[in-house]
């Protein structure tokens, strides 16, 4: 394991042992036996550490993505159903971690300073998935609005993380559900004919109670 993964494990594991984030690098270094050069030469604060954590967890995903051999002759929808879905079985690495540190989250400007290095490569990503659904008219390509497509998926993110965060069903099914409904529905959204689709997401997320 590179020096840089183990001090981010031993900065997941203090939070999930103590309750709370460590009081100063002193303190996490003091406990991963580690000098503090060592740690100011892969990261310049706790934060970092935060930010390092979860933007791993997005590469992994984009590196499972990217070695499918399948993927590249995806639909746009497809490729983002295949991003939601490779995600969250991606953040199961980490599944304690995030319910410690994250499961108070509601609202999107709660993710920020932790998540926005995550949301950098998230967003990109989405940014080509959207590009490719526009040519492909998927999506229509309205004025205005239709720059905002992408990073309007960040919500469907803050909906499902929430949705996984609470799931305790065989398998995750109820977040698998989750994620085929919401970014059908939002591809639909951004399509022509939502309606159908809405009615049926307005069921299920009454069902499921998250929100």
């Amino acid at each position: 394991m590179k020096k840089k993964d183990t001090i981010a494990k031993s900065y997941t594991e203090f939070e999930l042992l103590e309750g709370r984030p460590p009081h100063s690098v002193f303190e996490l270094c003091k406990t991963a036996k580690t000098q503090e050069k060592t740690f100011y030469k892969y990261f310049s604060n706790l934060k970092n550490v935060r930010q390092y954590v979860l933007v791993k967890l997005i590469n992994e995903t984009l590196e499972r993505l990217d070695g499918d051999d399948s993927y590249e002759d995806f639909m746009a929808q497809e490729k983002a159903l295949a991003l939601f879905f490779t995600l969250f079985e991606t953040l199961l690495d980490q599944r304690s971690y995030l319910i410690s540190k994250y499961s108070a989250v509601k609202e999107i400007r709660q993710l920020a300073g932790d998540w926005d290095a995550f949301f950098r490569q998230f967003n990109a990503r989405m940014e080509q998935i959207i590009q490719e659904a526009k040519q492909n008219e998927e999506v229509v390509a309205r004025p205005y609005i239709g720059n905002y497509y992408a990073k309007s998926f960040k919500l469907v993110f803050l909906y499902l993380f929430r949705v996984w965060i609470n799931d305790e069903s065989d398998g995750f099914e109820t977040t698998d559900a989750a994620t085929e409904k919401s970014v059908n529905l939002a591809f639909e959204f951004l399509g022509h004919s939502p309606l159908d689709s809405m009615l049926d997401f307005g069921k299920f997320a009454m069902k499921t109670k998250v929100m």
